[in-house]
C-alpha cells in the first residue's frame, strides 16, 4: 500500500498529471482495507481446501478467487465514494464496470496466491513443532483414572485416544488400554487443553499422536496414529483438526 501510494504520486507528477497526496492514500488504502476485511475468509476456505483432492481444491480456490475479486473491487469502490464525499469531493471511475473488474482481476489473482502460499508455508513450518511429543516432567498435570478401588494415574501425553464405551470410557496408548466409569463428554473437556480433540461422536484424539489422516469418499476419514494404530474419523468433526492446526 505504502509503495504503491508513493509511486502514484511520484508517476503523475512525472507526466505532468499530479494528483493530491490524499487522494492517492485513499486510492490505495481502501484497497488495502477491503483485503484486510477478507483475509478471515481466504484463511477459512484454505484450511477447509488444505487436505481435500488436488481438483476439489482447485477448485474451490478458483471460485474462492472469483468471489474475492468482485468482493474486494465492490467493497473498494464503496469505500472510495465514501472517503471522496467526506473530503467533499466526487468518486467516478472513468472507465466501464467490465473494464474495471477484468483489471482489478488480474491484480487480485495475485494478491490471492500470495496470501494462500503464504498460509500454506506457514502450516508446514508450524507441523513439524506440532508434532513434537513433550517430554513428561513432574510438574506435568495427571489424569486420574478410577475403576472401583483401582485408580491408574496418567499423563495427557500418554494418551492418544479415547473412546466411548457405554456408561465407560476406554483410554489408549502405550500402556494398552484403561476402562473407566466417566462420560466421553466430561474426559473430553479434561482434555481439551492437552490437545485432544474431537473426531467422532464416539471417539476424541490427540493431535500430536496423530501421523496421518485420509479422507474416504464419503468425507469421513481414517487416521494413523504414531503408535500404529488407525481408528475412524466423521466427516462432522473434520473441522476440529483444521481449525486446531490453524491456531496452532
Amino acid at each position: 500500500m505504502v509503495v504503491n501510494a508513493v509511486t502514484l504520486i511520484d508517476q503523475r507528477r512525472a507526466l505532468g498529471q499530479p494528483i493530491a497526496k490524499w487522494q492517492a492514500w485513499v486510492l490505495e488504502g481502501t484497497s488495502f482495507a477491503a483485503w484486510l476485511a477478507l483475509l478471515p475468509f481466504i484463511l477459512m476456505l484454505a484450511a477447509r481446501l488444505v487436505s481435500r483432492p488436488l481438483p476439489l481444491t482447485t477448485l474451490g480456490h478458483a471460485a474462492g478467487c472469483i468471489v474475492v475479486s468482485l468482493v474486494h473491487t465492490a467493497l473498494m469502490v464503496g469505500l472510495r465514494i465514501a472517503a471522496y464525499a467526506l473530503a467533499g469531493d466526487h468518486y467516478a471511475p472513468t472507465e466501464r464496470w467490465s473494464d474495471r473488474l477484468f483489471f482489478e482481476a488480474r491484480k487480485d489473482l495475485i494478491t490471492y496466491i500470495s496470501i494462500l502460499a503464504v498460509f500454506l508455508v506457514a502450516r508446514q513450518l508450524v507441523a513439524p513443532r506440532m508434532a513434537i511429543r513433550p517430554s513428561p516432567t513432574l510438574e506435568a498435570p495427571l489424569i486420574e483414572v478410577r475403576d472401583g478401588s483401582r485408580v491408574v494415574m496418567l499423563q495427557p501425553d500418554e494418551i492418544d485416544w479415547v473412546s466411548a464405551a457405554g456408561n465407560y470410557v476406554e483410554l489408549h496408548g502405550l500402556f494398552g488400554s484403561e476402562l473407566a466409569r466417566r462420560k466421553l463428554a466430561d474426559m473430553e473437556a479434561e482434555l481439551a487443553h492437552h490437545g485432544f480433540v474431537r473426531v467422532h461422536r464416539s471417539r476424541i484424539v490427540r493431535r500430536t499422536a496423530i501421523a496421518s489422516t485420509e479422507t474416504k469418499q464419503s468425507g469421513d476419514f481414517e487416521i494413523t496414529l504414531r503408535s500404529g494404530a488407525v481408528i475412524n474419523g466423521s466427516r462432522r468433526f473434520r473441522q476440529n483438526l483444521l481449525q486446531d492446526a490453524f491456531r496452532g
